[in-house]
């Protein structure tokens, strides 16, 4: 499997621990994303509610798979269904 074709896009609050989760899996494995914090009073906090049409978090955007998600577990159980650890050579 490959890298999304499209960055993924997730919507996190810095300290919620749901959002903490899905960042690392991100991380892990080594997936382009833009990261958008948002907070209660954030003016990007209308960026999220047009995309998932609510203020969850941690909301995550992955258009190549026409995905939208809201969840740790949810998120986290796409990420790693969907896409695999690099290859190391």
């Amino acid at each position: 499997k490959e890298a999304p074709a499209e960055r993924l896009v997730l919507f996190s609050v810095e300290n919620e621990p749901g959002s903490r989760v899905v960042r690392e899996a991100l991380c892990e494995l080594e997936l382009p994303y833009q990261l958008v914090n948002v907070g209660l009073g954030s003016a990007r906090g209308k960026a999220q509610l047009d995309a998932a049409g609510g203020r969850e978090v941690p909301f995550l955007v992955d258009p190549s798979q026409g995905v939208s998600l809201s969840g740790a577990d949810a998120i986290n159980s796409h990420l790693f269904g969907t896409y695999t650890l690099p290859v190391e050579q």
